[in-house]
């Protein structure tokens, strides 16, 4: 007696038979024999309650050489149309029979999976860094946006490579794009590497993205948003600690906070590059009184070979500041002519006489203080016209400048000048 489950196996087997025989390339019609044979075998194994071992083998066997066809089977059964059209079950393997993978070619799977997880570790390493960065003093929309996009990026590329979930998830995508499997390890190691390049770039990027926190900190600086300014110029040193103009306009930033030490630290990592740091730094120490180190800061920029380099506010400053230790020093010959050539580069470059009053106001001092020592009443006449400039250029902004100016008109009050 012919069961439904031989008469099954028997067109399943006459199917398979028929397929091998058949010309190159195959008709449509003896493919989908094949596949709608192996349906009703499925179907009628579902519905006998005891099958045979016999019947088992001759199955199993069946189903071999069925699979050897794979890859005459495997360019329809890998169409999305024939699935869309034929909503095959997920346990019926037949419909979604892969091409066999060349031996060649599958030997250096285990080098892909290799490196997959190599650039991922070091992704995942990446992503740990910048990330600290970026939210180390809390985030910003720029700083969230950034931390989200590549940590949402490396899960997804971890997940699809290391966890059975994202694996399921992978090849079903795969499946459906059409991508023969013998390509999925290579597939997944060139998206871990693309991962690694994209945060390697966003790594190599920081500096760029610092200065744009730099600027974005000099513009909140500028109107006076102090605290914007502050956590701007923050930000900037996070993603680039070697941002010399996000150290030295921080450092002027806690000049003006009334953080003097500070404000050194911060000249101090802008030294290298920054001869305004120097400038800065020097009016700091010598506030401090430590005439040795301001002479030993200000002695390279003033070099000839440098000097000539700088912009003339800068030239100026340096002279200035030399002359005012060197007065501070008590070598007054030294310091009036450091102040003399200040004054001289100020007039020839039109510089603006508020920006070079401090040069005046000291150069006062100094006439006064080596008329003192030589007791010559013409000392001290000449130096009205400098304590006159003083008082009337002077601001009140900068701290010694407004000492200065009291002492200017101090000075003018004795003379009766007004």
């Amino acid at each position: 007696m012919i069961t439904p489950l031989n008469a099954a196996l028997q067109r399943y087997r006459e199917a398979i038979a028929t397929l091998a025989q058949a010309d190159r390339p195959v008709p449509v019609a003896i493919v989908l024999e094949v596949l709608n044979a192996r349906d009703s075998l499925q179907s009628a194994l579902e519905q006998t309650p005891q099958v045979d071992g016999e019947t088992l083998h001759t199955l199993s066997k069946s189903d071999q050489q069925f699979r050897a066809q794979a890859a005459t089977i495997a360019p329809f059964t890998q169409s999305a149309d024939w699935r869309a059209s034929f909503h095959p079950k997920d346990a019926a393997w037949w419909w979604t029979l892969e091409p066999p993978k060349p031996k060649a070619w599958s030997q250096f799977d285990w080098l892909w999976t290799a490196l997959s997880v190599t650039f991922l570790t070091i992704s995942l390493g990446l992503v740990g860094d910048i990330s600290t960065r970026f939210l180390k003093n809390g985030p910003d929309t720029t700083g969230a946006i950034a931390v989200s996009v590549q940590s949402v990026l490396t899960l997804l590329t971890a997940g699809g490579a290391l966890t059975t979930a994202g694996q399921e998830a992978s090849k079903r995508t795969l499946k459906g794009l059409n991508v023969p499997e013998h390509y999925w390890h290579e597939l997944g190691t060139a998206g871990s590497f693309v991962l690694l390049l994209g945060l390697v770039g966003l790594r190599q990027s920081l500096p760029a993205i610092s200065t744009w926190y730099t600027e974005q900190g000099q513009q909140a600086y500028q109107q006076g948003n102090w605290g914007s300014a502050e956590e701007n110029y923050q930000r900037a040193l996070e993603l680039d600690a070697d941002n010399t103009d996000a150290h030295f306009w921080l450092g002027r930033l806690y000049e003006d906070l009334q953080k003097p030490e500070d404000a050194r630290t911060q000249y101090q990592y802008a030294l290298t590059d920054k001869p305004a740091a120097v400038n800065n730094l020097a009016r700091l120490t010598i506030l401090k009184q430590d005439y040795s180190t301001a002479i030993a800061l200000l002695q390279k920029p003033l070099s000839d070979k440098t000097l000539k380099k700088l912009d003339s506010a800068t030239q100026f400053a340096l002279l200035k500041n030399m002359g005012w230790v060197r007065l501070k020093q008590g070598n007054y010959t030294d310091a009036e002519n450091w102040l003399g050539d200040a004054i001289q580069l100020a007039q020839e470059t039109n510089l603006d006489q508020t920006q070079t009053v401090s040069a005046h106001c000291l150069l006062a001092q100094v006439i006064e203080a080596k008329g003192q020592t030589q007791n010559s009443y013409p000392a001290q006449k000449q130096a009205l016209s400098e304590w006159t400039i003083c008082a009337q250029y002077g601001t009140t902004t900068v701290p010694e400048e407004d000492a200065w100016i009291t002492t200017a008109q101090q000075r003018l009050g004795k003379w009766g000048v007004k």
